[in-house]
């Protein structure tokens, strides 16, 4: 079972499992819980492992002359005023790079993200690879007697432990399905800057830079169709999400053989997610990509005169390492 199906199982079992809850233990769901973002609204705490969001340094403007006789003072006042312009000027054309041609703005580091990820779709070098899932005990938000058997979801998964490593040798095709976006040629086709919370390029100190960027939320996410390679969201131009419609089939499928099941809503929301590759600036060649994808699950089900309201959060987690040129 591949793991994509083994997270689609998953996130039906969420669903079930209220539903199995509801039944078996009714007066326990009298009061609901909501919980979003990482806030719960009744207990608990804020999730602070967000990353902070970074905000982009401000350029001076320049200083604006008086409207009085030209004296000295104001002479010397329009002097500063035509230097601090030069200088943006010339600050404007450097901006983005330093010396070495490293990206530093969030366009040029999504840019050069694409770029890198596409070209080792196109070349296919040796590499290897693990994924793996997990539904975190600390963001299962669906009652007591839910959350346990929520543990039942962990038999969908492949855990880290459990991960099987795939190991390919270089020019193997298999790479267009083992490395997003599935089944397509490209490795990502993200030109989206306004949807990247966050995005940065440092040096690691052995020649090698790591880019990493991280996306504002989105809500069930569709992926991007390999046919025609035209993103509907930001995650779906770099990863592969699971398609919500594909899950109501199997919640359908559910209700509908239940008399007094009744699922209101059910969201899946991509929040926090981390994505990244480390890469020799001097040949463009790529070491490692990471997909820290997390995928907060919420849910309202009726049963008869129970409700849970609630939510529980997956995380998803794509290694290709030791990529070999």
């Amino acid at each position: 079972m591949n793991s994509k199906v083994r997270i689609f199982l998953a996130i039906v079992l969420v669903v079930v499992c209220c539903y199995v809850s509801t039944l078996a233990f009714p007066s326990q769901f009298n009061v609901n819980v909501t919980v979003k973002g990482g806030q719960q609204t009744q207990s608990g705490t804020a999730d602070t492992n967000k990353p902070a969001v970074q905000t982009p340094v401000q350029t001076p403007q320049a200083s604006t002359p008086g409207t009085s006789d030209k004296t000295e003072d104001k002479q010397e006042a329009d002097k500063t005023d035509k230097n601090d312009k030069t200088d943006k000027e010339n600050a404007d054309k450097n901006e983005g790079s330093d010396s070495k041609g490293i990206p530093s703005t969030t366009e040029e580091i999504i840019d050069k993200y694409v770029f890198l990820v596409n070209k080792v779709k196109a070349d296919q070098p040796a590499y290897k690879k693990k994924e793996y899932q997990s539904l975190p005990e600390e963001y299962r938000n669906l009652g007591s007697v839910a959350n346990l058997i929520l543990d039942l979801a962990a038999g969908y998964m492949t855990t880290e432990e459990e991960c099987e490593e795939i190991v390919r040798e270089k020019g193997a095709g298999t790479i267009n399905n083992e490395m997003p976006i599935y089944g397509s040629d490209k490795g990502s086709v993200l030109t989206d800057y306004d949807a990247v919370a966050w995005a940065k390029c440092e040096p690691l100190g052995d020649g090698t830079y790591e880019i990493t960027f991280s996306l504002k939320e989105e809500k069930n996410c569709e992926p991007t169709p390999a046919e025609t390679l035209v993103p509907t969201s930001a995650h779906g131009a770099v990863m592969s999400p699971l398609s919500k419609k594909d899950i109501q089939v199997e919640v359908d499928k559910v209700t509908s053989s239940v008399p007094g099941l009744s699922v209101n809503s059910f969201d899946l929301y991509y929040r926090d997610g981390v994505f990244g590759c480390i890469y020799d600036p001097t040949t463009d060649q790529v070491s490692s990509i990471t997909h820290h994808c997390v995928i907060d699950i919420e849910v309202d089900v009726d049963m008869f005169v129970a409700n849970i309201n609630g939510s529980a959060r997956l995380l998803n987690e794509m290694l290709i390492y030791d990529i070999t040129w």
